[in-house]
Formats: C-alpha cells, sequence, structure tokens
C-alpha cells in the first residue's frame, strides 16, 4: 500500500510538473536557464564576456555618481585627450535604475554588482518569450515542446545574459528578436511597435542596422505588392520609426550639439537617415494607398531610398568609412585588424581549422535549413520565409565579418528543431514542413543539410589550400599576452598617469581618483592606442618621447619571469627587455609580487624626478 502510494506521489508530482511546463514554457525554461548560467558564472566561467563590460561597469559608475546623462567623457582614461564613449546613457539605464535603488542600502558597488547580476537575467525572459513565439509563428503546433531543443542549440547566444555580462549586445539581441517576432504578425500594431524598436536598437548602435534595414524591406514589399493592408503597415511603422528617432534624438544629444556629426554613436546623420525613411514609409502609402501597380510603388520608395542617401552623405561624407572613421591608419592596421571579431571568417584560419569548424557546421545547417524549405520545398509560408531571410543574413555577416557569429546561434536554434522534426518527426511535426515532405521525395531531408554543410566545408577547404602569409604581430600585442583575470588591484600615487597596452589598460582602469589611463581597447581611444602601441614598436626611434607626449608617469606591462625567450629579444628588442625586466636607466622597475602577470615601471624624467610606485591593495 506504502509502495502504491508512493507511485502515485510520484506520478502526481510528474504530472504537474508536466502541467506546470506545459502552461508556463518561457517561464520555466528561463528558471533553468538564469540557473544555469548563475552557475557558470559562480563558477567563474564568463562565455561571452569581453572587455566591453570592464568598461561598461566604469560608466555606469560614472553615470550614477554624476546623473548627468548627457555628459559621456569618462573619467581616468586621459590619452591625454579626454574619452568620449560612444554608447548613449539609455544602455546604461536599466543598470542605473537598480543602482539607484540599492544605493542607500548596501552602498554604490554592492548596489552595482547586484545590478549587473539581476538586469542581464531579467533581460533574458522577455528575449525566450520572443523566442518562443517566434517558434509557434514558423510552424510548430506545440512550440513548448521545441523550446528546450531550440534553446539548447541557441545557448551560445543566450550566454550573452549571464550574470555581469553588461555590455550592449544581449539588449540588441532582445530587440531583434522582438522585431522578428512582430515582423511575422500582420496587426498594424504590431507593426507600429516594430518601428519603435527599430528607432531605439539603430540610437543605440549601428550594429543591427543590416538587420533592421531587412525589417523596414519586409514591410515595404508587404506595401509594393499590396499585401492585405501592407499600406497602412507601413506607414503604421514608419511614424512611430520617426516618432522614435526624434524623441531619442533629443534625449541623447546634448542640446548645443545638435548639428555636430558622429559616426560612431547616435547624431544627426542617424537622426536624417531614419527620418527620412520614416518620412517615406508616411507618405507613400497615405498618397497611393490602393493606386498605383507595383512597378510605381518600388519605383517611388527606391527613389526616396536614393534620395535620402545622397543627402546624408552629402551632407556628412566623413561617416562614410563607419564608425571607425576616427581611427588612424596605423592604429587601423596594428590594432584593429589584429582583433580576432573584427576580421572575416575567410581570414580566422586559427579559429576554421581548429574545433571551431564543428560550430560553424552545426550553427550553418541549422540557420539555414528554413531556406531549403522555403526554397526547395517551395513553402510560401510567410513567417517561415522571415526566418529564411535572416537566418541568411546572419550567416553572411558572420563570415563577411566575425563579429555577428555570436548571434548565428540564435537562428541556429530556431532552425535546427525544423532539421530534427524532419528525421524524427514524431511529436515534433510541423505543418509547414509536413507540406514539404508530401511536395518532394522523402530523401528531400537530407537535403536540409545540404548549405550548411557546403558552406562549412568551402570554408575549410579554403583554408587548407589558401595560406596568407601572415605579418609579424604589433609588440603591443605580445604586451598584453598574458592572464589579464589575475591582475592584483594597486593603491596609486596621486596624479598616476599609466602608459600600457590597450587591454592592461582596462584590467587596470579603476574608479579611484589617484588613477588614469592613456589607452584602451576601444575604437575612440585611438589616440591613446596609437601612442601605446608606437612605444613599443621596434621602428619607433625615441621611445621616451611617446611618454612624455602621453604625459605618463608609469609604464605596465605583462611579464615573463622565466629564461629569456630569444625570438623575442631578436624581433623586438625594446618591448623583449620590458618584458624581461631590463629596462632603460629612465624607467625603474615598481616592487610587485613575483606571481603578478604584470611589470609596473615608474618614470625617471629628464631632471631626475620619479613618481612614487603602487602598492599592492589590501583590498584584492
Amino acid at each position: 500500500m506504502a509502495v502504491q502510494n508512493s507511485d502515485r506521489a510520484s506520478g502526481l508530482q510528474a504530472s504537474w510538473l508536466r502541467t506546470g511546463y506545459a502552461q508556463y514554457p518561457v517561464v520555466c525554461t528561463w528558471i533553468v536557464l538564469a540557473l544555469l548560467c548563475t552557475f557558470l558564472w559562480w563558477m567563474g566561467a564568463n562565455l561571452n564576456g569581453d572587455v566591453d563590460d570592464l568598461l561598461k561597469l566604469h560608466e555606469i559608475r560614472f553615470l550614477v555618481e554624476t546623473g548627468n546623462i548627457y555628459d559621456r567623457t569618462l573619467p581616468n582614461i586621459l590619452q591625454p585627450e579626454p574619452f568620449v564613449t560612444h554608447w548613449p546613457w539609455i544602455v546604461d539605464l536599466p543598470y542605473a535604475l537598480v543602482t539607484w535603488l540599492l544605493r542607500p542600502f548596501i552602498g554604490l558597488e554592492q548596489a552595482l554588482s547586484v545590478a549587473s547580476f539581476a538586469v542581464p537575467l531579467a533581460m533574458l525572459l522577455p528575449a525566450l518569450y520572443f523566442f518562443y513565439h517566434i517558434l509557434a509563428a514558423i510552424g510548430f503546433q506545440t512550440p513548448a515542446a521545441a523550446l528546450p531543443l531550440a534553446v539548447l542549440f541557441a545557448v551560445r547566444s543566450f550566454f550573452e545574459f549571464e550574470p555581469g555580462r553588461i555590455d550592449y549586445h544581449n539588449l540588441e539581441m532582445l530587440l531583434l528578436l522582438a522585431a522578428v517576432a512582430l515582423l511575422m504578425s500582420e496587426r498594424r500594431s504590431a507593426a507600429a511597435a516594430n518601428g519603435a524598436i527599430a528607432a531605439l536598437a539603430l540610437a543605440i548602435s549601428t550594429e543591427f542596422a543590416a538587420f533592421f534595414a531587412l525589417v523596414m524591406a519586409v514591410y515595404a514589399y508587404d506595401f509594393i505588392f499590396s499585401a492585405r493592408d501592407g499600406a497602412m503597415r507601413l506607414a503604421s511603422f514608419g511614424a512611430t520609426l520617426s516618432a522614435g528617432a526624434v524623441v531619442l534624438f533629443f534625449a541623447i544629444v546634448p542640446f548645443g550639439t545638435y548639428a555636430v556629426a558622429r559616426c560612431d554613436s547616435y547624431s544627426a546623420p542617424h537622426l536624417l537617415a531614419l527620418a527620412c525613411a520614416g518620412g517615406s514609409f508616411i507618405v507613400l502609402p497615405l498618397l497611393l494607398r490602393e493606386r498605383g501597380g507595383w512597378m510605381l510603388r518600388a519605383g517611388l520608395l527606391a527613389g526616396l531610398g536614393a534620395a535620402s542617401l545622397v543627402v546624408t552623405i552629402g551632407l556628412f561624407p566623413q561617416c562614410l568609412n563607419g564608425p571607425y572613421a576616427v581611427l588612424s591608419d596605423y592604429a587601423r592596421d596594428n590594432w584593429l585588424n589584429w582583433i580576432g571579431q573584427e576580421k572575416s571568417l575567410l581570414t580566422r584560419r586559427n579559429f576554421v581549422l581548429s574545433s571551431g569548424i564543428a560550430s560553424i557546421l552545426i550553427f550553418f545547417i541549422g540557420a539555414l535549413a528554413p531556406v531549403m524549405i522555403v526554397g526547395v520545398g517551395k513553402v510560401r509560408d510567410r513567417s517561415l520565409i522571415i526566418l529564411a531571410l535572416f537566418s541568411i543574413l546572419a550567416v553572411i555577416q558572420s563570415v563577411v565579418w566575425f563579429r555577428y557569429f555570436r548571434y548565428v546561434p540564435l537562428f541556429a536554434g530556431l532552425g535546427l528543431p525544423l532539421v530534427f522534426a524532419a528525421f524524427f518527426p514524431m511529436r515534433l511535426k510541423i505543418e509547414t514542413y509536413m507540406t514539404v515532405r508530401n511536395y518532394a521525395a522523402p530523401s528531400q531531408k537530407y537535403l536540409l543539410l545540404a548549405p550548411g554543410l557546403v558552406l562549412s566545408l568551402a570554408l575549410l577547404l579554403f583554408h587548407l589550400t589558401v595560406k596568407p602569409a601572415e605579418p609579424d604581430a604589433p609588440a603591443a600585442q605580445l604586451a598584453d599576452s598574458c592572464d589579464l583575470i589575475a591582475t592584483p588591484k594597486f593603491d596609486w600615487p596621486a596624479q598616476s598617469h599609466v602608459l600600457s597596452s590597450p587591454l592592461v589598460g582596462i584590467h587596470l582602469l579603476s574608479p579611484s581618483p589617484n588613477l588614469s589611463i592613456v589607452a584602451i581597447p576601444f575604437h575612440n581611444s585611438g589616440p591613446g592606442i596609437e601612442r601605446a602601441y608606437r612605444f613599443l614598436d621596434p621602428q619607433t626611434e625615441n621611445p621616451r618621447a611617446i611618454v612624455d607626449e602621453a604625459k605618463a608617469t608609469h609604464v605596465a606591462i605583462c611579464a615573463w619571469r622565466g629564461k629569456p625567450l630569444a625570438w623575442l629579444e631578436n624581433g623586438y628588442s625594446f618591448a623583449s627587455a620590458l618584458i624581461e625586466g631590463r629596462p632603460p636607466e629612465w624607467l625603474s622597475e615598481c616592487a610587485t609580487d613575483p606571481s603578478s602577470p604584470l611589470r609596473i615601471y615608474r618614470y625617471v624624467g629628464a631632471d631626475g624626478s620619479e613618481p612614487a610606485c603602487p602598492t599592492i591593495s589590501v583590498e584584492r
């Protein structure tokens, strides 16, 4: 009897769990994924983290302390030119609000820690909500059954929501998922909401410009070919796009600088482009309504778009080179072009010819599977076509520019359940895909693998056959090749100004008023980056002049404490001397812990004066 009661209790518990998940699949999935991300954070496995998080923390702290949303000049970074961040304050707002609320009770630093932990996880919930609705829209009769599998394949992208991941990428990803989900709806209200989302996303960053250009293209297509209510959807989208662009402009851009063009952050050229696009989307549908054929509509839209582009470029030609236009050729060649995420997959030989090829294969197969369902199966389901278009764009961008590879798993997660449903149709039957199976031969399911497989093999063969000459790495690249996560905290003497390679600089950055950094690894730190790289460049005849130009009091560099490295000394004599602890007479090494990854030098002035050395902070 006791056994029967136990079995009945177990059955009821399992039934309750199944029922709970069926009713709240998004919430249940969020709880599991949040626990996983929290566990990884607790273990120190920051899978998607990068140095952007360090600068964002510094930026949010400054916003909370000053309350000035328009002052984007960050303290403690002097090249010696001031450093102005390219991120608008609205990206910091969720973290700042949480910090402001908690600061009176637990202090600033603890409040910042709580905000950095909680806000990314909170944003994960709406991201999963829109992800779930996309699954439902593309044809899953029971999207709750497909959600765990989809999240499993997309989890690499969802790690952008791990605690401490406070860069803008997770917010941009949330806005992209919302835009795709709303685009699949044919309601005017969804189009209006999408216009506001597009304005917000493009005000934050132009990184997703191609994705939101595709959003605009879909609404324009509906208008051109007179899809049901297509004209009014385009007008609704254009109205909120224009209104949002104007409101955000006055919210972000300081008074008196409205005519100033900043190519790397929201400013006059961005407003002009969005306002022109939104205005075109409003005027044409209202003027034409049901009149005119598709050629007239397409021609007028294309003409207005071209005119807007000509006007924007004519007024702001300096932005033709994109957000990195502020960088000198030297900084671009020696710093930017050596960053992995700024390269193409065609130049990431070390990634393709490694275990990375497995992730490329899996993600490309999943992302491109909807393309085959639409193309070969001739499926004309609106939602599936939209997913296929965004998936193609994500893959193309990732091949051209590796920084977009982080978003491919998001679309692979939506596509791979379609592949599983084709090979294991049991309970994952998909209405749209069953149409494809009935249309073609049973072997057609293998075609779903073809695009991703062919593209992955093409990349592999390219790198096996084409071996481009690899130039010698800049000395500054070697000068920050150490375990900077283990960088100790220092107490610096007043008015310390440290010249170091950019990665070392961002790890030394702190709120202490005693310390300022010359270079950090961000494009708007271009002058500081160039000075840091020229300081260690073997071609520089007088590195001491660089220290004077930067007004530095100290030099920091990665340390090598083993046997001398002949290859390093032969190619980089000055840099190797500093790395190995053999400084020139005008630099004096400070005592540091032997386990420290860094060497700190103080600069001996021409008059023999020298600043004090930093000490290891008791607050480790």
